[in-house]
């Protein structure tokens, strides 16, 4: 057992009030994987270039489900537009960046993926240490078991690729089952999408990027109080350089994930399911 289990148990049964047996049990079952630490070390929205990233999720494939996917949830996206005022299509083009619209949620233990990288990753060890406890604390909260929970190597679950204290924090029951299943409700998915996105600030009519040019972009950059709610947004596409200005909506989207490259991944596939 590793040798930072101890105090975790401590805290678990102290202050959780978990049984210190079963705290035990599930950390003794727990992996290390190296694999886990090997991908976290080189996510794609940081290693990749913007042209390679744009092609994996603005494809044909992805477009054509994205848009199946509006057709046959046509109901529950404009109940969740009308009430939290986001989008339809960008609430699908999150669960089709994040799952292929719920086919591939994931193939890790969570609770392997958040030993690992909560014992063994030393930069973000204290923020992971945190998920493994809300990892605890959420499937206690809606009778799971623990160890058959998979997600991706981050600890992230379900449709929308939740991580332990955002699905405690935002997860709404929208099928009306008394229950927040991330995990095989496509209502409660598109509700908790949505959920997350108002929360943190998106702006009902609001804009999400404005093309721009390479001068107003450089006019952020300076110290300015009416432009510093603005993020300065450039890339390389195609072998040009092309610019933006990212709005409010734009900023509440990399609430969700805060690569640039995923939030204008998420805009494009939105655009392209307009179509």
């Amino acid at each position: 057992m590793h040798p930072k289990t101890e105090a975790l148990i401590d805290e678990l049964v102290n202050e959780h009030g978990f049984e210190r047996d079963y705290v035990s049990e599930v950390l003794a079952s727990a992996e290390r994987k190296q694999k886990i630490i090997d991908s976290i070390s080189k996510p794609a929205e940081f290693t990749w270039t913007w042209d390679r990233y744009r092609k994996l999720f603005i494809e044909d494939k992805r477009i054509s489900n994205g848009k199946l996917f509006i057709k046959n949830n046509l109901q529950i996206l404009e109940k969740a537009e009308n009430e939290f005022g986001v989008p339809k299509e960008i609430i699908t083009a999150i669960i089709g960046v994040e799952t292929r619209y719920g086919k591939i949620q994931g193939s890790y233990r969570v609770i392997d993926s958040l030993l690992t990288l909560g014992f063994d990753y030393p930069r973000r060890a204290n923020f992971f240490r945190k998920e493994l406890i809300s990892f605890f604390l959420l499937t206690r909260e809606n009778e799971l078991n623990i160890l058959d929970i998979k997600g991706s190597y981050a600890g992230a679950m379900g449709y929308g690729q939740f991580i332990s204290s955002s699905y405690r924090a935002y997860a709404v029951d929208y099928d009306g089952d008394g229950n927040a299943d991330l995990f095989n409700s496509v209502e409660d998915a598109i509700g908790s999408v949505a959920n997350y996105l108002a929360v943190h600030g998106w702006k009902r009519e609001g804009e999400i990027i404005y093309n721009s040019d390479p001068n107003n972009v450089r006019k952020i950059f300076k110290p300015n109080k009416e432009l510093s709610k603005f993020i300065p947004l450039m890339f390389e596409e195609d072998g040009k350089e092309k610019y933006f200005i990212g709005d409010d909506n734009f900023i509440a989207i990399t609430k969700y994930n805060v690569s640039h490259f995923y939030a204008m991944a998420v805009y494009y596939l939105s655009e392209e399911l307009k179509k």
